[in-house]
């Protein structure tokens, strides 16, 4: 789970961005500041096969449809800073258009496919855990516990968040195909602690480095990288511990100052 200097790794955005994006707190967390548009971000790195991206949504927005987009790209965004190109309004159509990249629109019951390559709808299967069991999932970086692929509320509030609600946590992966000498792997999302199947399998891993993308569309206003392989930061640690041990609707109730309630809400 370390690099061979012995950096913890850290999840961030990439420091490239679409015009209405602002990042705050380290780069972890994308905040779209005006309009529905012009809101895509990038993972800081290129991702290695089996290292899942998280981001748990912190903020919506009322009076714009649609939420969120995820997925993995090609496109590698410190290579268009530097030729100063212009990265797309939308991740769907757009980018997919521009580049080879595999987006899906997350709903609020459903993901749904939109990639540069197939328009099918994504495979369902029986399991819920294709990479690791029901406690814990197999990365990259090492065993990480499932339980933190999931939302950081406790009691039903948990069980009743949609995947588009504020405190739902939503990641993308991929994994080479289990044949001899593939150079194709699937795409997998994760939506609240549970794998939703290879939703894209041809995806051609070899042929260059893999970002995870992310657009802060629609309803969904704010984003934060969930770190799974590095040290949070005190504040979102703080946050994760409270949360698991207090209900939500709880928090009003707490001997804690205004503003610190409302960050634990995620309110405006």
């Amino acid at each position: 789970m370390e690099e061979s200097s012995g950096r913890k790794i850290m999840s961030r955005f990439h420091s490239y961005h679409g015009d209405n994006i602002v990042l705050q707190d380290n780069n972890t967390v994308a905040y779209r500041k005006a309009s529905f548009a012009n809101a895509l971000t990038f993972s800081e790195r290129p991702l290695l096969p089996g290292e899942i991206f998280l981001v748990e949504i912190e903020k919506n927005e009322r009076g714009w449809s649609g939420y969120m987009r995820l997925g993995l790209t090609q496109l590698d965004p410190q290579a268009v800073s530097n030729s100063r190109g212009y990265l797309p309004r939308y991740a769907l159509p757009d980018l997919t258009n521009m580049c080879t990249s595999w987006i899906y629109a997350i709903t609020k019951n459903n993901v749904y496919e939109f990639d540069s390559l197939s328009l099918s709808p994504p495979r369902r299967t029986e399991s819920r855990y294709h990479l690791g069991d029901e406690n814990s999932v197999q990365t990259a970086r090492g065993t990480i516990p499932r339980s933190v692929l999931r939302p950081s509320l406790v009691g039903s509030a948990s069980d009743e968040i949609l995947p588009t609600d504020v405190g739902s946590r939503i990641g993308v992966v991929y994994v080479p195909r289990k044949m001899s000498q593939s150079s194709l792997a699937e795409m997998h999302l994760i939506i609240n602690g549970e794998d939703q199947g290879p939703c894209s399998s041809n995806i051609p891993y070899t042929d260059g480095p893999l970002y995870a993308v992310v657009d802060v569309y629609g309803t969904t206003k704010q984003v934060r990288a969930v770190q799974l392989y590095g040290v949070a930061s005190l504040q979102s640690a703080c946050r994760d511990a409270i949360l698991q041990n207090v209900k939500k609707k709880s928090v009003s109730s707490l001997p804690l100052p205004k503003s610190l309630k409302e960050y634990l809400l995620f309110h405006e």
